[in-house]
């Protein structure tokens, strides 16, 4: 972002990382932003280690499942696989050769199968470009390590809470006490929306956040990350080791 344009000329660098987030509700204890705040801080984590050129959060997305609270703002999935596309290729036709996708928000569903095609596409087309979706679940089984619940958290619960009491303890409110806690299946966000089956509109276990845990999440999923990567590459020449014989 700060970056001029003769920076980027006497650079050279092919690889950049974009941020998506969300706008939508996380119950009365997080701000709107908190997916757009945690992808932001990932994605510039792994645009030190790379070297890469780090874009700005693109922070409103899919939160259709949302869309009864006030302040959420979305785009319709289609809408949003354009927008992906749009950037890839701007970013293609300047000069870059691979772009890096982390997501902060499992809504997002429509980033894998659009990712999918693109690369397929760009093979098809003779294109040198790459397009990388960090996985949505990349912390894995390790955050069981650190949580103490990883089924039934999955939105401004330990998990997101933590981090951000981490990030920026500042805009963390109060939680609502919940009776009961929300167990029903995570599709069922396909009919309802989310203040419907919740009954803050966070789905999990705030009241077991803490600061710490925060940290060694983020270091785990940066970590993770840079390890997906790395396996990637590895793979990748591998086949085309393969095919060169």
């Amino acid at each position: 972002m700060y970056n001029t344009r003769k920076q980027f000329l006497e650079k050279e660098c092919e690889l950049a990382v974009l941020p998506v987030g969300a706008v939508e509700q996380h119950g009365s204890h997080l701000p709107v932003g908190t997916d757009a705040i945690i992808a932001q801080e990932i994605a510039a984590r792994l645009a030190r280690r790379l070297n890469a050129y780090l874009l700005p959060c693109l922070s409103i997305s899919s939160s259709i499942e949302h869309r009864e609270s006030k302040g959420t703002v979305y785009l319709r999935s289609d809408t949003l696989a354009l927008v992906i596309r749009d950037i890839a290729e701007s970013l293609r036709y300047s000069g870059f050769r691979r772009l890096i996708v982390f997501t902060g928000h499992g809504g997002n569903w429509i980033l894998k199968p659009t990712i999918r095609q693109m690369n397929r596409d760009y093979v098809e087309r003779g294109l040198d470009m790459d397009v990388i979706l960090i996985p949505s679940n990349i912390s894995g089984a390790r955050q069981g390590d650190i949580l103490n619940h990883v089924q039934h958290d999955l939105h401004a619960g330990e998990k997101e809470t933590s981090i951000m009491l981490h990030l920026c303890p500042e805009h963390v409110e109060p939680i609502v006490p919940a009776t009961a806690h929300t167990t029903v299946p995570q599709d069922y966000m396909d009919y309802f929306d989310v203040i419907d089956i919740t009954e803050d509109g966070y789905w999990g276990f705030p009241q077991e956040a803490t600061a710490d845990k925060g940290k060694q999440l983020l270091d785990l999923m940066e970590d993770r990350s840079i390890a997906y990567l790395e396996a990637l590459e590895q793979e990748r020449r591998r086949i085309n080791a393969l095919k060169t014989r």
